[in-house]
């Protein structure tokens, strides 16, 4: 044996990377100067908060978009020369394309990145906005309404179709920017920013809008307002250079390897997911549909449409409020499962408190059930998306949201279908029953405690980002590929 031979290094054949020998089969571990046995060290950036704006503000104006007629049905009514269904039909449009495009945003997600899809979404909303607005330069009197009814509902679709583009896009951002203690927090940012702006557009389109023809500014602020929200898409990054955990390098490194809608069928015939799917899909169907029909559901009661706001924008902040206080937890301590088991409980219990608060000369009665029902629900929305992410693993988190917020608006359809059969005044003034608001708590405790609690905790990417740390901790080596460029 030579000296050079004798003086070689001991290595650890375990924790080094091995070359086959081209002349055998026998593997000799080697020294290679281009990997590190050190830990793999992960990084946050500052710019991906530009990000996160940007997922904000094209939520905040799709909400004005959505709500510009329904937030003044009697303006509007006016103003196009329709009936009230119509009116109606240009909120119940936006549930409908989000049911048909939620695949199609998630599959240009994961294909063509979060980036790009942000601004075909962005792109479609200001193509429906300003159609919109052409529909408000063409001529219109009873009889003679339909050139600008025709062009005010072909553009509203188009606009309702750029929603789930911004709607599934935080928790797969979140995924990739932020570590595992930010998580949550960002997507609850992301995701409660349009429950925000329905709050907003409810309380600025009102104001703006005072008679038919200022309907006309409205839907020209609107039309505005969609093009500015699309320039912080174009500021922001792709990918971060260094993944933040390790979750998010394998996600960047998989992101398109595998078919989107391969990882919808895995999410699918997950069963834990499916009951996930149930639950998420209830509780989102019963807080839109009781925000949008409280005003029906109170005022056989003697409550004025403003007083029927105030209830819904208390239930609104509130949740806001509660939302921001319990992701941070969340992120701290990782409990989705049974931080949604409490908050879920909690809620089904005030749509059934409900349907004893709406009665007549209740008003803080009424408003303090609203305020918990808000904060109890809202805190759900971000919790429930980032479980099903951690019971999907490693399905990537555009599917999971695809279908939960696809299910969820699937469902608010029909229950505005059925909660509309079941309105019945009358009944509601002289006896004091109230048939939609009796639906809704039956369904939420049937369809929305009993599966969450027959849910096992599952916190597939917490295990395995914490098992990845550890054998880089001790002193494996985990070969983590750097972001491609943008």
């Amino acid at each position: 044996m030579s000296d050079s031979q004798q003086h070689l290094p001991l290595l650890d054949s375990a924790s080094m990377p091995q070359r086959i020998s081209m002349q055998g089969a026998v593997t000799i571990p080697f020294q290679d100067t281009t990997l590190s046995t050190q830990p793999t060290i992960y990084r946050t950036y500052n710019t991906r908060y530009i990000g996160l704006f940007a997922i904000v503000t094209l939520n905040i104006a799709t909400g004005f978009v959505w709500l510009t007629y329904s937030a003044v049905p009697a303006q509007a009514m006016a103003f196009l020369n329709c009936s009230g269904s119509i009116i109606n039909l240009t909120s119940i449009l936006y549930f409908i394309a989000y049911v048909l495009m939620a695949p199609i945003s998630g599959w240009m997600c994961e294909r063509h990145g979060i980036q790009r899809s942000l601004i075909f979404g962005a792109a479609l909303q200001i193509v429906g906005s300003w159609l919109r607005f052409l529909g408000t330069l063409v001529d219109s009197a009873p009889g003679q309404s339909e050139g600008r009814l025709a062009l005010t509902l072909i553009g509203q679709v188009i606009a309702a179709a750029a929603q789930p583009f911004f709607m599934n896009v935080p928790p797969k951002y979140a995924a990739i920017w932020f570590t595992e203690h930010e998580r949550a927090t960002a997507t609850m940012i992301g995701t409660v920013s349009n429950s925000l702006a329905a709050a907003l557009a409810q309380l600025v389109i009102p104001a703006i809008t005072t008679d038919a023809e200022s309907v006309k500014r409205t839907v020209l602020i609107c039309a505005i307002f969609s093009v500015v929200a699309l320039f912080p898409t174009l500021l922001m990054a792709e990918r971060p250079p260094t993944p933040p955990s390790p979750s998010a390098a394998e996600a960047l490194l998989k992101t398109k390897e595998e078919p989107f809608f391969i990882s919808l069928k895995k999410a699918l015939s997950n069963p834990q997911f499916l009951l996930m799917m149930l639950v998420f899909g209830t509780f989102t169907a019963c807080f839109t549909s009781f925000t949008a029909l409280i005003a029906q559901f109170t005022a056989p009661y003697g409550y004025s449409s403003s007083e029927a706001g105030y209830f819904g924008a208390a239930m609104i902040f509130s949740g806001l409020l509660g939302a921001s206080i319990s992701a941070p937890l969340l992120d701290k301590f990782k409990h989705f499962s049974g931080f949604s088991k409490i908050m879920v409980t909690i809620s089904s219990a005030m749509f059934i408190a409900l349907n004893f608060a709406i009665r007549r000369n209740f008003f803080g009665g009424l408003m303090a059930t609203s305020i918990i029902l808000g904060i109890s629900g809202f805190s759900v929305l971000p919790a429930g998306l980032e479980y099903g992410v951690e019971i999907t693993y490693p399905v990537t988190p555009a599917s999971s949201t695809s279908l939960l917020w696809g299910f969820g608006q699937l469902l608010t359809v029909i229950f505005l279908t059925i909660l509309g059969v079941l309105q019945n005044n009358e009944l509601s003034a002289t006896k004091g029953i109230n048939p939609p608001m009796i639906f809704i708590a039956v369904w939420a405790v049937i369809f929305g405690v009993v599966p969450m609690f027959m849910i096992k905790a599952q916190y597939l990417r917490a295990d395995a980002e914490k098992a990845m740390r550890e054998r880089e901790k001790s002193g494996y080596q985990q070969q983590v590929p750097q972001a491609r460029e943008c």
